[in-house]
C-alpha cells in the first residue's frame, strides 16, 4: 500500500474527513484530534499495512507508522486540505485535566520539532567543527551558520506563535504580529539598555523583559488572543470585520500581554529552571534511574511533552538542558541494545529481520519502531531496556550532563554533548551514558529467558507449557490482510502430522470456533508464506477447500473485509477475532473470482455464508488456495487449540478452542 492509499484508508477509518478537527506529526506517529472516538475503528487501522501500532493517548489518537511518517502526513494533509477539514465547524469533546495540558503541549510544540532539530544539529556539528579546529569563530562561515543554527531559538516566540494558533484557532497572522510586538526594538531595545524608567501605558507599568527565546508568554499571549478574538468577532458587522476585528484584538491583547501575560509567563519559565536545578541538587542520580528507566513508558504515553516547556526555557536561557534530552538518549540507546541483543539471540527469522531494522532507527533516536516491534512484543526485553536506561540515566545525571541543543536523542546528536565553552569532558561522559545503557540492556536481554514468537503446535494436551510466547498486536495482521504469499506457493502435502489433539478437562474459558469451509487439515507451519507459518498473525490452523464457500464459524459481527474480497475478519460476541484468508496469493486476483454476501458492520449466525469464489478459475490462474484460519487476538488468550490437525473436515464442524 503507497502513502496515498495508507492515509485516505486512515482518514476513512478515522470516521472520516468530518470526524477529523486537527492532525499533525512528530518523529514516528500521526496524531489526531477527533470529533467522536467511537468512529475510529482502531482494530482496522492497526491492521493496515504500513501501521506498527494504533492507541488513544491523552485525547488525542495516535497511529503509529515509524520512519516514514512525514511522507504519510504529507499525503494525508493534501487529502484534509482538499476536502477544506480545517474550516468545519465540529469541535471535538473539550480534554480535561492532564489530558488537556498534554495534548495541548503536543499539538503546540510537535510542528516547530523540525525547525528547531535542525537547527540544534547544526549548532553541534559546528562545535565539534571548532574543536577540530577546522572553522574558527572570527570567520566569516562561522557566522553565518551561527546565525542559522541560533536562529530558531532567538525568534522562538515566532515559532511557537504560528503552532499555538493552530492549536487554539486564530488566526495565524494576527498570532505573528502579537510575536513581533513582544521582540520589536522599543520593547527588546529598553531591555538591553536597562532602563530604570519602565514604558507606561494608560498610567500601567509595562515590565522591561527580554522576550528573545522566551517560550511561555508567547503561548499565553496566543491562549488569551484566542478568546478575546471570538468575544470581538460577535460584535462587529460582517462587511466591516476585516476592518475592525484584527485592530481590535490587537488592541486589547497587546497591553495585557506586555503589562500582565507576559511577565507571568517569564516568571514561570525562570521558576522552571530553578525547579530543574532544584531537583538534581537535591536528588541526584535517583531522578536519573527513575526518569531515565521508565521514558520508554514516559513516551509511549506522550507524557515527556509535559518536559518540552522546561527544555526549551532551559536551553534558551541557561544554553543546555540537563533532563530530557540527556535521559531520552540513554533511554533510546537502551532500546537499542535490547532490539540488538534480540536481533543475536532469536532464531526466528522474521523477528530477525524486524530487530536489526528497528535497532537501527534505535541509534538514531527513532525508537518506536523497536519498542512496538519488538521488546514490547517480546516483554522480557523490554524490561532490560527500562534496566538499561536506569543504569545509563543514574550516571548521567550523577556526572551531571548537559546537552547543549536540541535534536532527536540518538547517536547523531552526539556532537550536542561537545561544551561550545571549550573542553571534551562533557562529551566523554556523554559517550560513557550511551555505553552503559546499551552494554546493560544487551547483556540483560541476552541473560534473561525470553519467549520465542511460537512457530510450532501446541502441544498434545491442547496447552503450550508457557503459553503464548509473545504478545502481538493486531498490526501484526498487516501481510495477511494487504498482501499474499509466495508466488510459488505449491501444493501441501498431507505429510504424517502430529496425532489429533484432545482437551482435557480444562477450567479456564473456552470460546469455540466452527470451521468455515470443508476440505483437508493443513499446519499453519507447512505453509510457504513465513507470515502464517511462523504465527505472526496468531494461532490457527488452515484448510484447503474442496467447495466455493465461505461460512461464519461462530455468531458475531463482520469487522473486515479486504478490498480484494480476499479476506474477511470476524469477531465472536465472546471477543474472538477472526480472520479467514482464503488462499496464499489471492490478493493479486484484485476480487475477480470473488464475491462478498455480507458487508462490514453486519451481524451473522454461525454458518451464514460470508462469501463465494470460484474454486476452479482461482486453481487455473495458479493460486494456492489453502485458507489459513487465525484467531488474530491470540495474545488475549492462555491458548488456540485445533480439535484435529490432519484429515478432512467437513463445514461447521469443530475447528479451534480458545483457552482462558
Amino acid at each position: 500500500m503507497d502513502h496515498r492509499e495508507l492515509s485516505k484508508e486512515i482518514i476513512r477509518l478515522t470516521g472520516g474527513r468530518e470526524n477529523i478537527t486537527q492532525a499533525w506529526h512528530c518523529i514516528t506517529r500521526l496524531r489526531f484530534n477527533v470529533c467522536e472516538e467511537k468512529k475510529v475503528h482502531l482494530e482496522q487501522i492497526r491492521a493496515l499495512d504500513g501501521v506498527l501500532g494504533a492507541q488513544f493517548q491523552n485525547d488525542q489518537f495516535q497511529v503509529v507508522i515509524g520512519n516514514k511518517v512525514a511522507a504519510v502526513y504529507e499525503e494525508l494533509e493534501d487529502q484534509l486540505k482538499q476536502a477544506g477539514a480545517a474550516e468545519r465547524e465540529a469541535e471535538p469533546p473539550r480534554s480535561r485535566g492532564l489530558n488537556a495540558v498534554l495534548d495541548t503541549i503536543s499539538g503546540i510544540f510537535t510542528p516547530i520539532l523540525p525547525a528547531i532539530v535542525g537547527t540544534g544539529m547544526l549548532k553541534g556539528i559546528l562545535a565539534l567543527l571548532v574543536t577540530l579546529g577546522a572553522i574558527q569563530e572570527t570567520s566569516g562561515e562561522y557566522q553565518i551558520l551561527a546565525s542559522i543554527a541560533n536562529a530558531a531559538f532567538y525568534f522562538l516566540p515566532f515559532l511557537l506563535a504560528v503552532s499555538s494558533a493552530r492549536k487554539f484557532k486564530v488566526n495565524e497572522y494576527i498570532a505573528l504580529t502579537l510575536a513581533g510586538t513582544l521582540l520589536y526594538p522599543t520593547i527588546l531595545n529598553a531591555y538591553l539598555e536597562n532602563h530604570l524608567e519602565p514604558i507606561r501605558f494608560l498610567s500601567l507599568p509595562v515590565s522591561i523583559v527580554n522576550y528573545t527565546q522566551s517560550v511561555i508568554p508567547i503561548i499565553l499571549g496566543v491562549w488569551l488572543l484566542s478568546y478575546v478574538h471570538r468575544w470581538v468577532d460577535r460584535f462587529i458587522p460582517g462587511p466591516v470585520k476585516v476592518i475592525f476585528t484584527s485592530m481590535i484584538v490587537l488592541v486589547i491583547t497587546v497591553p495585557i500581554l506586555l503589562i500582565a501575560i507576559g511577565p507571568l509567563g517569564n516568571y514561570i519559565g525562570i521558576y522552571l529552571e530553578i525547579g530543574t536545578s532544584w531537583l538534581f541538587a537535591h536528588s541526584g542520580p535517583l531522578t536519573g534511574i527513575v526518569l531515565g528507566g521508565l521514558m520508554p513508558v514516559i513516551v509511549m504515553t506522550g507524557m515527556h511533552y509535559a518536559f518540552f516547556p522546561g527544555t526549551l526555557q532551559n536551553l534558551s536561557k541557561l544554553g543546555y538542558d540537563v533532563l530530557l534530552l540527556p535521559l531520552n538518549l540513554a533511554a533510546n540507546m537502551s532500546q537499542a541494545g535490547a532490539v540488538m541483543a534480540v536481533f543475536l539471540k532469536t532464531k526466528n527469522k522474521s523477528m530477525k529481520s524486524i530487530a536489526l531494522s528497528s535497532g537501527i532507527s534505535a541509534f538514531l533516536g527513532i525508537t518506536e519502531p523497536a519498542i512496538y516491534g519488538v521488546t514490547l512484543k517480546l516483554k522480557k526485553p523490554f524490561y532490560a531496556s527500562i534496566i538499561g536506561g536506569a543504569a545509563g540515566g543514574g550516571f548521567i545525571t550523577a556526572v551531571g550532563l548537559k546537552c547543549f541543543g536540541f535534536a532527536v536523542p540518538g547517536l547523531l546528536s552526539l556532537p550536542l554533548y561537545i561544551d561550545p565553552r571549550g573542553g571534551m569532558s562533557n562529551f566523554w561522559y556523554a559517550l560513557i551514558g550511551v555505553g552503559i545503557s546499551f552494554v546493560v540492556s544487551f547483556t540483560v536481554t541476552l541473560l534473561l529467558k525470553w519467549d520465542e514468537p511460537n512457530m510450532t503446535l501446541p502441544a498434545v494436551s491442547g496447552l503450550s507449557e508457557e503459553g503464548s510466547a509473545a504478545e502481538l498486536t493486531a498490526a501484526d495482521t498487516t501481510t495477511a490482510l494487504t498482501a499474499g504469499a509466495s508466488e510459488s506457493a505449491k501444493q501441501p502435502d498431507q505429510a504424517l502430522s502430529p496425532p489429533p489433539v484432545t482437551v482435557h478437562s480444562i477450567e479456564e474459558k473456552k470460546g469455540e470456533i466452527f470451521s468455515p469451509l470443508t476440505g483437508d487439515l493443513v499446519l499453519l507451519k507447512e505453509l510457504p508464506d513465513p507470515t502464517f507459518a511462523e504465527e505472526m498473525t496468531g494461532k490457527g490452523i488452515a484448510i484447503y477447500p474442496k467447495e466455493g464457500r465461505v461460512t461464519a464459524p461462530f455468531d458475531g459481527t463482520v469487522t473486515m473485509i479486504a478490498k480484494s474480497k480476499h479476506a474477511i475478519m470476524l469477531t465472536s460476541n465472546s471477543g474472538i477475532d477472526i480472520l479467514i484468508h482464503v488462499g496464499l496469493n489471492t490478493v493479486s486476483l484484485k476480487g475477480k473470482f470473488f464475491e462478498e454476501k455480507v458487508v462490514i458492520g453486519q451481524r451473522v449466525n454461525k454458518g451464514d455464508l460470508l462469501l463465494e469464489f470460484d474454486l476452479e478459475s482461482i486453481q487455473a490462474a495458479g493460486i494456492d488456495l489453502t485458507t489459513p484460519i487465525i484467531v488474530a487476538n491470540t495474545p488475549d488468550y492462555l491458548d488456540v487449540v485445533p480439535v484435529k490437525v490432519k484429515g478432512v473436515i467437513p463445514l461447521n464442524e469443530l475447528l479451534l478452542l480458545t483457552v482462558r
